[in-house]
């Protein structure tokens, strides 16, 4: 196994390298021994300093932390509990940072580096600080999410901002990935408030690559399309995402979801 506890990817060759590290993983599924970590406190890969637990997913934690080495911070998702990560579990993990890996564009999160430490992946991620869409969709109909009353320019803020949404999802579909769990809660702001799509935990890349049994149904429930709630989740095309995409719209434009 390759020891390196940090092998930094170039997005641009990243897709080949999750490959090899999966099979590194999957071929040599004894963890190695880690430092004694106190009760409650994660063991972070070498390299990064925790500063604070910032989501949970269903199968990964998501930690805001500090990269040493250029002093930067990072969303650092690492797989969930402490018992030894199954095969499935750890196939998905590495196929959601080879499918971040593989989209360049502005409205995508970014994946720094990803790799494996005491025998489970983890990868740091671009961390944005403006939260994510939900700060958006908490207002009561008819008024923004501080209250004020939506007027033109609050129809034009959201009309740009999904316009930019859509472009990032665009750029995925191009790479043959469909999403599969669009909802304001995977969409995060930056400081300046440009969106970016993130968590492709549920997506799905090409033909055959899915690990979706038949008929089950993944997703968030108020944003799937028909044939994705009807137990089709395996076969959804770009059309499921684009259903998403007109839920979030309506429910930014006006407080409330259709």
């Amino acid at each position: 196994m390759n020891t390196d506890a940090t092998r930094t990817a170039d997005p641009c060759t990243a897709t080949g390298d999750v490959v090899n590290a999966l099979r590194d993983l999957l071929t040599h599924s004894a963890p190695t021994a880690g430092a004694v970590v106190a009760a409650g406190v994660p063991d972070l890969p070498p390299g990064f300093v925790l500063e604070r637990e910032i989501g949970v997913g269903g199968m990964g934690v998501v930690y805001l932390a500090r990269q040493l080495g250029l002093n930067r911070p990072v969303a650092l998702k690492l797989v969930k509990g402490s018992e030894k990560v199954d095969a499935k579990a750890l196939i998905r993990f590495l196929a959601e940072a080879e499918a971040v890996a593989s989209v360049r564009h502005p409205n995508v999160v970014e994946v720094y580096s990803y790799g494996d430490h005491g025998g489970k992946p983890y990868m740091a991620l671009e961390y944005c600080s403006g939260g994510d869409l939900t700060t958006l969709t908490k207002g009561e109909p008819g008024a923004s999410a501080t209250g004020v009353p939506k007027d033109a320019g609050w129809f034009r803020r959201v009309a740009d901002l999904m316009a930019k949404v859509a472009d990032g999802v665009n750029a995925a579909h191009a790479q043959g990935i469909v999403h599969r769990d669009l909802k304001p809660l995977n969409v995060f702001l930056t400081a300046d408030g440009s969106p970016k799509v993130a968590d492709f935990g549920l997506a799905k890349r090409g033909v055959g690559s899915d690990l979706t049994n038949t008929q089950a149904v993944m997703g968030t429930p108020a944003y799937m399309s028909p044939e994705q709630a009807g137990g089709g989740t395996k076969f959804v095309g770009p059309e499921a995402d684009v259903w998403a995409l007109g839920v979030m719209l309506y429910e930014l434009a006006c407080g409330e979801r259709p």
